[in-house]
């Protein structure tokens, strides 16, 4: 998803910061509804991987809190 994907471009930088198994949460009432919205289908889906990955960064939706979790899967490899 386009949008998606430049989302996790512009904020980049930011996200790139996070240290293994820190998670950026992001509530999803400010989140673009098209964002949220595709991370739902991919989570409640028939997709047997509820994570959207770009550039390392995985962004995953969590309905328990409905918020939008954003973590740097590349962190772990960085640090060994």
């Amino acid at each position: 998803m386009d949008k998606l994907k430049l989302f996790v471009e512009e904020n980049y930088e930011r996200f790139s910061d996070l240290e293994e198994s820190e998670v950026y949460e992001l509530d999803a009432h400010y989140i673009d509804n098209d964002i949220v919205d595709y991370l739902k289908d991919i989570r409640y889906g028939y997709g047997t991987n509820p994570k959207f990955t770009h550039n390392g960064i995985a962004v995953y939706y969590v309905g328990d809190s409905d918020e939008v979790w954003v973590e740097n899967m590349d962190a772990e490899e960085e640090e060994e």
